[in-house]
C-alpha cells in the first residue's frame, strides 16, 4: 500500500460543475481501484490525499499527471504505508467554504488512523489559503 500527497494548480476552466464532474467520474475509479483519500480545493489551488495499492495508485497519479485540469503538479511526500488512513473515502472533498468540515473530518476518523504528518499537511493547505497574498503567481504557491 502506498500513499501520494500532492498539489497542483486547477486549470481556468475547471468551476464548479466541472469540479463535481471530475469528483464523480474520480470517486466510481477510485472504488473500482480499492484507491481511497481526500481531495481539498481553494480558490486556484488542489491538494489531494491518495491511497491505495501501490501499481494502482502509480497509474492513476500518472493519468492526474497527464490530465489537463492539472497544472504544475507537485508531489509533497509519497511513501508505503501500512495501512490506508481514509479508507471509507473514495474521494472526500473540501472546498474552501467548508474548512471547519475538514477538521471534523479528520477529527471523526479512528484513532490513530490519520498520520499526524497528513493531518497537518491537510490543515496547513486551508491556513496558507488565507495568507498566500493574491499577486503570488499560482507557480509559486
Amino acid at each position: 500500500m502506498r500513499r501520494i500527497i500532492y498539489r497542483s494548480i486547477a486549470a481556468p476552466d475547471l468551476d464548479q460543475a466541472a469540479m463535481f464532474h471530475l469528483l464523480y467520474r474520480a470517486r466510481l475509479a477510485n472504488q473500482a481501484r480499492g484507491l481511497t483519500g481526500v481531495l481539498l480545493r481553494s480558490d486556484d489551488r488542489l491538494l489531494q490525499v491518495l491511497e491505495g495499492p501501490t501499481w494502482k495508485l502509480s497509474a492513476a497519479f500518472e493519468a492526474i499527471r497527464r490530465d489537463p485540469r492539472h497544472l504544475h503538479v507537485e508531489v509533497l511526500d509519497e511513501r508505503s504505508i501500512p495501512q490506508a488512513a481514509f479508507p471509507e473515502s473514495p474521494m472526500r472533498y473540501f472546498d474552501g467554504r467548508r474548512i471547519g468540515k475538514v477538521a471534523e473530518f479528520l477529527d471523526g476518523q479512528p484513532a490513530g488512523a490519520v498520520p499526524a504528518a497528513v493531518e497537518t499537511v491537510v490543515r496547513n493547505f486551508f491556513i496558507s489559503a488565507f495568507v498566500v497574498p493574491r499577486e503570488v503567481s499560482p507557480s509559486l504557491r
